[in-house]
């Protein structure tokens, strides 16, 4: 295999060119790269159609650029050509047309299935940089071909103008489309490799909403919010150009790749040169000229001990655009190994046995050998440390593992945070049944309370009957009457069972309940209890339209009957001659507020503010577990988005249970 380049100019120093090299003339597998930075298709048509008069064998692809590389030279608005002669491999050349970018993934797809046979080593692809989308594009490619086949090559440029590109395949110049060659041997051997060297920085981002290749919002912010909060308002606001300077990078499968922005959105969303999916893990990318050479050194150092006749490299615009007047030492040492040529893309096209890429910010190497001779050794390359590499790697190391320790903590924090609420809600829950055990304990003793005079009644008119019935005095008449007396009371009973029913049952679903009608039933609950205490319930309702309260049926009653039953204790242990409670509604447009007051003399300053703290009481330890305000406040709270809180008056403590109305 052998390789020539020349740097183009006019027709006849081609014809010249192709005259002294008689070779490729003989050769019936010759591979043509050309790589323009003029953008005239007129001129490319005419280039083309000439080596073909030449060489009719020749199999030509092309790609307008945003710079050219021939051997260590970088050149702008040049036409470089590229001529290789194969001698154990031959070669497939085709072109897709894909005049709707929707159309990215079968137009890979497509050119795999025209360009691939049994022993296909490499494919070498140039796509529009502007009318296609390359991720989809490779998505096709890797749908149907092996992971065993190089991909490599990369999107067209126009010099950075945006304003349309051109590819070269034949005689044929055009744009929206694909055109590749398949390079196919038994014998030949192929290498492939990269150079990055961007640095990533700091904590590490989410991207929360993005489309293809446009970002919306990362860490629940817009790309360019996130720019300005990271990297300071004086740099947000060169975007996009500081971009290329400042990528976001994600890793793929243990390749980092960097996606550079190409424009800003009114909506502050970006546009990158590659899509950035949604959920991806992004950092940012800092770069510095030393590093990314010394790096590209490295490289062309490993492809030095590896057979090598011909190099060919696609590297990215961004990387030339930055590295400005150190372009050439990027690629100054690969030349030394064999001739070496390429462009500068908007995208480059890389895989590895995981994945194939659409790279940015990067140098790509393609090897290629049809022999296992190394042909140098003793390659001469210099490693030049100096002050900016040491401290740039320096600070970016620290800032890293600054931001993973934070990170680390901060998962530590999560994770007992989560313990933690997970802990309060299994207590909170244990709190919550056992006041539902405290209030079930006063419903059996107000059950109690409730049955036991019916039921006197009941035993007091069976007596009776039997005995009228042993002195022969019963009358039919008499008789029926105990027995309407006896279901009457039978029916109290029966009406008990269900009021205390209702608010036992444990059914947690927020529904419409009419408020007076539950005050009712849950004082209905209370009153035996109250009554035998000689306590009077004085209720001061007095509404008489319906009002509607979202409530879980029960949890109301609880809140009411623990506030009365903490007044009856109070007004038993103050010794109040005269025991009053009082109940009272008052509703304004918005809310519905149920007033409890007693006249055991109030709360002491000094307790007032604990109440409602949980295991907070005034009572004996066998009389009280100081639960039962805590959960009322936090059934109130959590559970009907309302209130409950007191206030000492001139008789007493009061309570205000307040409850948002329904409109």
């Amino acid at each position: 295999m052998q390789t020539y380049n020349l740097e183009y100019s006019n027709t006849s120093e081609l014809n010249k060119f192709i005259k002294n090299n008689q070779d490729l003339k003989k050769s019936t597998s010759i591979l043509v790269q050309i790589f323009s930075g003029i953008l005239n298709k007129n001129i490319l048509e005419k280039l083309s159609s000439s080596i073909l008069k030449n060489l009719p064998n020749a199999n030509i692809i092309g790609a307008t650029t945003d710079g050219e590389i021939v051997e260590n030279k970088v050149t702008t608005n040049k036409i470089i050509i590229s001529f290789s002669i194969f001698e154990k491999s031959t070669i497939n050349n085709t072109m897709i047309r894909c005049e709707d970018i929707k159309e990215s993934y079968n137009s890979g797809v497509n050119i795999v299935n025209k360009l691939i046979t049994k022993n296909t080593k490499v494919l070498i692809l140039f796509a529009d940089g502007l009318h296609i989308n390359a991720d989809e594009l490779l998505k096709g490619v890797s749908s149907s071909i092996s992971s065993e086949v190089i991909i490599s090559g990369g999107l067209a440029g126009d010099n950075a103008t945006f304003s349309g590109t051109y590819l070269i395949n034949q005689n044929k110049v055009f744009n929206k489309g694909v055109v590749g060659i398949s390079i196919n041997s038994d014998d030949l051997i192929a290498t492939n490799d990269y150079s990055f060297a961007w640095q990533t920085i700091g904590k590490s981002f989410i991207v929360n909403k993005s489309f293809k290749n446009i970002v919306y919002e990362i860490d629940g912010m817009t790309p360019t919010q996130l720019y300005k909060k990271y990297l300071g308002e004086d740099v947000s606001k060169l975007l996009p150009g500081i971009g290329i300077e400042f990528p976001l990078i994600i890793q793929n499968k243990g390749v980092d790749i960097a996606r550079a922005v190409l424009s800003v959105n009114d909506d502050g969303s970006l546009v990158f040169a590659g899509n950035i999916e949604e959920g991806s893990i992004v950092k940012f990318g800092v770069g510095d000229a030393n590093i990314i050479i010394n790096d590209s050194v490295e490289l062309s150092k490993n492809i030095s001990k590896k057979p090598s006749e011909s190099i060919f490299i696609y590297s990215c615009m961004a990387r030339r655009h930055f590295l400005d007047s150190n372009a050439s030492s990027d690629i100054q040492y690969y030349s030394k190994i064999t001739n070496t040529s390429g462009f500068f893309t908007y995208g480059e096209f890389y895989s590895n046995k995981n994945n194939i890429n659409l790279l940015n910010e990067t140098l790509t190497v393609l090897s290629l050998s049809e022999t296992n001779h190394i042909p140098k050794d003793n390659l001469e390359i210099s490693n030049k440390s100096n002050a900016s590499f040491t401290t740039l790697q320096a600070l970016a190391h620290l800032t890293n593992v600054s931001s993973n320790e934070l990170e680390e903590l901060n998962e530590n924090l999560e994770d007992k945070i989560k313990l933690e609420i997970e802990k309060n809600l299994e207590n909170e829950q244990k709190l919550f049944n056992s006041m539902k055990m405290s209030s079930l304990g006063d419903m059996i003793a107000n059950i109690a309370h409730q049955w036991r005079q019916p039921l006197s009644v009941i035993s007091t008119i069976a007596s009776s009957i039997q005995i009228e019935k042993e002195l022969g005095a019963t009358s039919e008449i008499t008789l029926h009457k105990k027995m309407e007396d006896i279901l009457k009371q039978s029916e109290y009973l029966s009406d008990t069972i269900d009021t205390f029913r209702d608010y036992i049952k444990e059914d947690y679903v927020l529904s419409d309940i009419e408020i007076h009608e539950d005050l009712n039933k849950t004082l209905k609950i209370i009153d035996v209890v109250l009554k035998d205490n000689n306590i009077n319930l004085i209720n001061k309702i007095n509404y008489e339209k319906p009002i509607y309260i979202k409530l879980i049926s029960g949890e109301l009653s609880q809140v009411v009957i623990n506030i009365i039953n903490n007044a009856k204790d109070a007004l038993i242990l103050n010794k109040i001659k005269e025991k009053n409670i009082y109940i009272d509604l008052i509703v304004d447009e918005q809310y519905c507020t149920i007033t409890i007051e007693d006249n055991a003399g109030g709360i002491p300053l000094h307790i007032l503010p604990k109440i409602f703290e949980p295991y907070f009481t005034t009572k004996h330890k066998n009389n009280g577990t100081g639960i039962g305000l805590y959960m009322s406040y936090d059934i109130m709270t959590k559970h009907f988005a309302g209130d409950l809180y007191a206030k000492n008056t001139k008789k007493g403590a009061k309570f205000y249970i307040k409850l948002p109305i329904n409109k």
